[in-house]
């Protein structure tokens, strides 16, 4: 399937007119999440963005993978960081299961699918690259944090996809790398929405942020406006949900179900 051309992140920013529909995880609520297939599924109904986690092989191959270890996802075991890319390959990874929303999700005994293997982070870039936007979430530190930036930069990803780090230590390193890497600073969760950590990512040169519902409303949306912050508000499954983040000024949702988002935002007439 063919996919439209991705404009890049500054016409999206731009266009304030738009609802920004982030994937989490790629269409993880339907498809096993950080999967190359979860993020197809994303962009062929329609996502601007998806996101995804990043961490290390023990050979310093940066992978597709949101939990510390590997025992929620696979059928393997134990740190990415502990094993060599070629072992990662080797593991199923659609043993869990989103339910209703990502509180009611399951570790199956049996895999959804007979093969469904880790991505790379150059697998990712490879195939959306020019699709679509990427949130990219780095758990990757030092030397690593370093390699995920280097492939950044040389699959030439300004204004296409920002790095979402959680500290300042991790800043400064992307900085000291590549001025011109797009960062997304996330502090605790319940500071994303608030004054001081919204005023924050702007001195941080952060054009994205990404509020917790549950401790944003309509105030956080106006600061956003205000300095200029497109906020996509983590998260949002269900129709009544996103609708009620649309009424209080939100201007972007974070979801695992970026389908129901579209739908819903169809219905309204704001697509």
């Amino acid at each position: 399937m063919s996919f439209k051309s991705f404009e890049g992140l500054s016409a999206l920013h731009r266009n304030t007119n738009h609802v920004i529909v982030t994937a989490h995880r790629g269409l993880s609520g339907c498809f096993p999440e950080n999967t190359l297939l979860a993020m197809r599924k994303a962009v062929e109904c329609g996502a601007d963005i998806i996101e995804f986690d990043v961490r290390m092989s023990k050979d310093g191959v940066p992978v597709i993978l949101h939990d510390a270890t590997l025992n929620r996802t696979s059928d393997l075991e134990g740190k990415p960081e502990d094993l060599e890319l070629a072992v990662l390959r080797c593991g199923n990874y659609s043993y869990y299961r989103f339910g209703v929303d990502a509180a009611s999700g399951k570790r199956l005994k049996v895999p959804v699918y007979e093969r469904m293997p880790i991505a790379t982070l150059e697998e990712v870039f490879q195939k959306f690259r020019g699709k679509v936007g990427m949130n990219i979430q780095v758990y990757a530190n030092n030397a690593g944090l370093v390699e995920v930036c280097r492939l950044y930069r040389a699959y030439q990803m300004q204004d296409q996809g920002y790095l979402t780090i959680a500290s300042l230590e991790a800043y400064e390193t992307i900085r000291k790398f590549d001025s011109k890497i797009e960062v997304c600073f996330t502090p605790a969760w319940n500071l994303r929405g608030s004054p001081e950590g919204l005023r924050q990512c702007k001195e941080l040169g952060c054009r994205f942020v990404q509020p917790v519902v549950d401790y944003s409303g309509p105030d956080c949306y106006r600061l956003c406006r205000e300095l200029g912050l497109r906020a996509n508000a983590f998260y949002a499954d269900t129709d009544v949900d996103v609708k009620l983040l649309l009424a209080q000024g939100a201007d972007g949702v974070l979801s695992n179900r970026p389908d129901i988002v579209r739908d819903t935002l169809q219905e309204l007439g704001r697509v």
